[in-house]
């Protein structure tokens, strides 16, 4: 133990102890005087004391008393220095000033105080070290600004709440709870430093991501491509943001408001999608309740899940309700199939019953077509056709004219045979002699009224198909509106109604295209660079107000011409930059033609100041609108021709002839005025043939009248006409068809007139002939008169038939022949069709078909000369007007593609340069990609071939040398020494070979051989070999002297063999190639070694 430096031995003396023990007290010693006093006292009280104790020994009782107290306040600095000393962050200085109150402290209190103040100046310079080592780790992240250090910083330091720790530990009061006190300080610390390394791994990320900003913003950009429901042209304008931020903070701004967007069209998505789902499992109601509500869990619990995963279970989910919809769908109908069946079979039995003209087997024929049947329609048509087998049966068992009142009631019900035909049938009735035979004309017409619908039927099938096609192939309308729309179709027999829901679709359709296209265009806007905030807002003011494409796309391009043209402008930019921006420009206008470009992108490059790089732009936008404006024309007439051609083809009472002659018109038509006045002339024709209905069905009705009282005409040549006269579509047409059945009639009437009634029955028919003149006639009538045989008088008849044929052509031709020179094909049309003359009529079609084909052919190329990228508006029109004059679709075809090639070359130019130096550079797949951007057929063929062989790899060679006195040597590659060098030993034979290499993925091999020969002492030059073959000799010490070697086949075509010889006195010569000799011949010089490669051909 230390000896107490205060401590003198004459301080509890007997002769001062009431005074040490009197200032003890004043000092607050109590816990040492109290002992010593009380020990005083017990000895003053003691009888036996006072008796028996010495004044010597009680002085050394109390110095013993005193010597322990002071003991005591000994250790209790001892071990208050040993604490102190303990600190792990008081700095020595501070342990040492603490140590040295400590040893000067005479009491346990200020021993306390002193060692309860050294725990707290330990715990503040603990905090300060913490504190220290976060603000150096910040301080140290040099990619973050001042802002963003003291933001982490500061959040930190709420992380580490140090002052908030200190203030709890400096709450101690007794040294003897340090530990707890401590130890809870240590705990909270280690926990708020977790949160504190939490911050700082932060920051260092995002120090390293602002080191390489680029590869963050990449990241980001991977990001943004990544959300589902963000438009490319949305995602494009993102990517530009952020190419445009300079920090983390800005890019991570831009991806959090996209992801935003992107969250809430996703909900909005899983809405509609979940509202599209639970409209279709709703037709579960009746066929499958419990389904309905199993599916529709389903639903609700896909939409429970994130976003994307929500909307992928539930678009998964649509073909499991597609299928529960048809397998329920399919039941149902399968149950009422078969009722519907079991009920006919049950009403056929009945009736079998009841009617005796009903046999076994007709019962056994209709039961055998309902077990086929495969749906209820099926049935439905199986059920009409027993009812009418019925009512025409029922008639067999009549009277005659019951039956012919039953059969005129039944024909006159069918409502969807042609009228002319049911008259026919009921004309038949009247004329009828018996019931069977009144019933078997009921039988026919029934028959022609199911044909009828069958037909109807089928052309409604093929218009709801079609209808139902276009609406689900439009693609900007969702699922639920298109089931709406085809639904509806479905639903209606109404031709108007199917082609009005189609156009509504369309509309809708368009609608919506036109608003994408809109908002698409208006994101651009905003991603402009140079245009003012109020440019944008008044580009986006028009482009809101557009109402099609055109005017959309035009206003866009006349935005993006007016940013750069800002660009140039801006004060900050200098002339190198402007003429940068300006090419960028030019390059972007894309009705420029190669010409037009080119020479634009030359005078930037030659202008000295911005005001000139200006007027070149300025210049060259003209010409590209001048260009548009032309494109832009032609575009508007061929959607004119086509709505034309659309709405003729919709017209109900013209024949497809008619329809395709208006068409072709419409085609050939010079600008809107001429094709309007083509379809002006359809409409007026189709009301005309509406109008005329009552009057073309009653001569139609008189045509087939005429037919069926002729007596000449057989019973063949009736069924063959009056179907001609029933799909008669026009008065035209069956005064045509009537000229045919009178000219008809009379030939039947010479051949059925016999030798007697001959010669009067051939001379009436040739007064019949209307375009023969009166002399004609009767010179034809003489010659009949002078005939005896009736095949002399009918070869006469046919003569003046011809005649009276061509005359009436004669006129019919020439009128032909100015309809199709003018283009007015629908009258050429109907001219061909008066024509009697077989042979003429074909002719003419041919020649209208040729010009309809030929006028296709020009407007087609037309088209084609539109849509060409590098031809001005001026030569566009010479290009047509050369077109124009061309008279047959073979030289139009020709002078297109010879436009259209020049047009694809002019567009490839650039492209061909850059495919070959790809090619050249082994870039094989940045050529592929090229080359499928060239235009030109036969160039792009002609570039993949040249792609192809370049990538075909050539074998290397390897090869072996027999050499004197060793024999055989081992294999050696391409480049290295075959035999030997410096050791004076001949070289006898050689053996070379080709050896495949490594094939790049995709490669081809080079094919091809390696030949060569050697020339040997004795022999001279052998034979070539190939291969692996042995050229020289073995095993007769026979030096070879020189050799040839060549390549064969493709390989040929691409590398030169080139090798040397090393010869005795000489050494190594040079290399030769391609079979020349290498060595000597004639010398007697041994050739020692060779040395072969393969080098490419330039």
């Amino acid at each position: 133990m230390k000896s107490n430096k205060n401590f003198r031995k004459d301080d509890l003396s007997p002769e001062s102890n009431t005074k040490k023990i009197y200032k003890m007290y004043k000092r607050k010693k109590q816990w040492v005087v109290a002992p010593v006093v009380l020990g005083l006292l017990l000895n003053a009280l003691s009888p036996v004391a006072v008796l028996a104790v010495s004044d010597a020994e009680q002085t050394d009782a109390i110095a013993a008393q005193a010597r322990a107290v002071d003991n005591e306040l000994l250790e209790l600095i001892e071990q208050a220095t040993t604490n102190i000393n303990a600190l792990v962050s008081l700095t020595p200085e501070a342990k040492a000033t603490y140590v040295a109150d400590v040893q000067k402290s005479d009491t346990k209190e200020k021993v306390e105080e002193e060692l309860l103040k050294a725990y707290r100046e330990d715990i503040a310079e603990a905090v300060k070290v913490v504190d220290a080592l976060y603000v150096s780790k910040i301080d140290g992240l040099t990619s973050l600004s001042t802002v963003q250090k003291e933001a982490a910083k500061n959040a930190i330091s709420t992380a580490l709440a140090l002052d908030s720790l200190k203030s709890t530990f400096n709450a101690i009061a007794d040294s003897t709870t340090y530990s707890t006190f401590k130890e809870a300080f240590d705990k909270q610390l280690a926990k708020n430093k977790e949160a504190a390394d939490i911050l700082v791994k932060e920051n260092v990320e995002l120090n390293a991501a602002l080191a390489d900003l680029p590869k963050y913003k990449a990241e980001q950009k991977n990001v943004i491509s990544s959300l589902s429901q963000l438009q490319e042209i949305e995602k494009q304008n993102f990517y530009t943001e952020i190419d445009k931020a300079e920090d983390k903070g800005a890019i991570d701004g831009i991806v959090t408001g996209a992801k935003a967007e992107n969250e809430a069209r996703l909900a909005t998505a899983v809405t509609t999608k979940v509202t599209e789902l639970k409209v279709e499992t709703a037709k579960l109601a009746l066929l499958n309740p419990s389904k309905q509500t199993e599916l529709d869990a389903k639903i609700d619990a896909a939409a429970a899940e994130s976003g994307d995963a929500a909307l992928a279970k539930l678009n998964a989910l649509t073909s499991e309700i597609e299928k529960a919809i048809a397998d329920a769908t399919a039941n149902d109908q399968s149950a009422k199939l078969n009722a519907a069946k079991s009920e006919l079979k049950a009403e056929i039995a009945n009736e079998k019953k009841t009617n005796q003209q009903i046999t076994d087997a007709d019962v056994s024929a209709f039961n055998s077509r309902i077990d086929s049947a495969k749906t209820l329609e099926a049935v439905a048509v199986v059920k009409a056709d027993w009812l009418s087998f019925v009512a025409a049966a029922s008639i067999k068992g009549k009277e005659l004219a019951e039956a012919k009142s039953a059969a005129t009631s039944l024909i006159g019900g069918l409502m969807t045979i042609d009228a002319t035909l049911k008259a026919n049938y009921l004309k038949d009735v009247e004329l009828a002699q018996t019931s069977e035979e009144v019933a078997a004309i009921v039988t026919s017409a029934q028959a022609e009224e199911r044909k009828a619908v069958e037909k109807n039927a089928a052309e409604l099938k093929a218009i709801k198909d079609q209808a139902i096609k276009e609406i689900n192939a439009l693609t900007n309308l969702t699922k639920v509106e298109k089931k709406a729309k085809t639904d509806a179709v479905e639903a209606t027999d109404d031709k108007a109604e199917i082609a009005e829901l189609v156009k509504t679709a369309k509309e809708a359709d368009a609608a919506k295209a036109l608003t994408a296209e809109k908002e698409a265009a208006k994101v651009k806007v905003n991603t402009l660079g140079y245009l003012s905030d109020a440019a944008k807002a008044s580009a986006k003011t028009a482009i809101d107000a557009a109402t099609d494409s055109a005017a959309i796309t035009a206003l866009l391009n006349k935005a993006i011409y007016d940013d750069y043209k800002a660009g140039v402008a801006n004060a900050e930019v200098e002339l190198e930059e402007a003429k940068t921006i300006a090419k960028e420009a030019i390059n972007k206008l894309e009705n420029l033609t190669v010409a037009q470009r080119d020479a634009a992108l030359k005078d930037i490059a030659k202008a000295t100041n911005k005001d000139a790089v200006t007027n070149v732009l300025d210049l060259a936008k003209t010409m590209d609108q001048e260009n548009a404006d032309a494109n832009e024309e032609a575009k508007i007439l061929e959607k004119t021709k086509s709505d034309a051609k659309a709405e003729i083809d919709a017209l109900t009472y013209l024949t497809q002839e008619m329809k395709n002659g208006y068409k072709a018109e419409v085609t050939n038509a010079k600008d809107a005025a001429a094709v309007a006045e083509v379809l002006n002339r359809a409409n007026t024709e189709n009301t005309n043939l509406e109008t005329e209905k009552t009057e073309f069905e009653n001569a139609k009705k008189e045509l087939v009248d005429q037919i069926n009282n002729s007596a000449e005409l057989t019973a063949e040549d009736k069924k063959s006409l009056i179907s001609e006269a029933i799909d008669c579509k026009t008065k035209a047409e069956v005064a045509d068809l009537t000229i045919k059945v009178k000219q008809l009639i009379a030939d039947r009437a010479v051949e059925n007139a016999n030798e007697a009634s001959a010669k009067a029955t051939i001379k009436a028919q040739i007064d019949l002939l209307d375009e023969l003149s009166a002399a004609q006639k009767l010179a034809y009538k003489n010659r009949v008169d002078a005939l005896e045989k009736k095949a002399d008088m009918v070869a006469v008849y046919n003569e003046a038939k011809a005649e009276n044929n061509r005359v009436a052509d004669k006129a019919t031709v020439n009128n032909i022949t100015k309809l199709i020179a003018s283009g007015s094909f629908v009258e050429a049309q109907k001219e061909i069709n008066k024509l009697r003359t077989d042979s003429i009529r074909k002719e003419y079609q041919a020649k209208l078909d040729e010009s309809i084909a030929l006028a296709t052919a020009k407007a087609e190329a037309n088209k084609q000369i539109d849509a060409l990228e590098n031809l001005s508006a001026e030569e566009k029109i010479a290009a047509k007007e050369k077109v124009s004059k061309l008279t047959t679709k073979s030289a139009v075809e020709k002078a297109v593609a010879e436009l259209v090639k020049a047009d694809n070359l002019a567009h490839d130019k650039d492209l061909i340069d850059i495919v070959t130096l790809q090619i050249k550079a082994k870039e094989f797949e940045a050529a592929a990609k090229t080359i499928e951007r060239i235009r030109d057929a036969e160039t792009k063929a002609k570039l993949q071939k040249q792609l192809e062989d370049a990538q075909k790899v050539a074998p290397t060679i390897k090869g072996t040398g027999h050499v004197s006195k060793i024999g055989w040597q081992k294999t050696v590659d391409m480049n290295e020494i075959i035999g030997t060098t410096g050791r004076k030993l001949a070289l006898e034979a050689v053996k070379i070979n080709l050896a495949d290499v490594d094939m790049p993925e995709g490669a081809k091999k080079l094919e091809g051989g390696i030949e060569y020969r050697a020339h040997v002492r004795n022999i001279g030059w052998q034979k070539y070999v190939s291969n692996g073959a042995i050229a020289g000799t073995t095993g007769k010490s026979l030096q070879m002297e020189a050799i040839q070697i060549k390549l064969t086949g493709e390989l040929a075509e691409k590398y030169n063999v080139e090798y040397r010889a090393h010869v005795k006195d000489i050494g190594w010569q040079k290399y030769v190639s391609n079979g020349t000799i290498a060595g000597t011949t004639g010398k007697s010089l041994r050739m020692e070694a060779v040395q072969i490669r393969l080098v490419e051909k330039k």
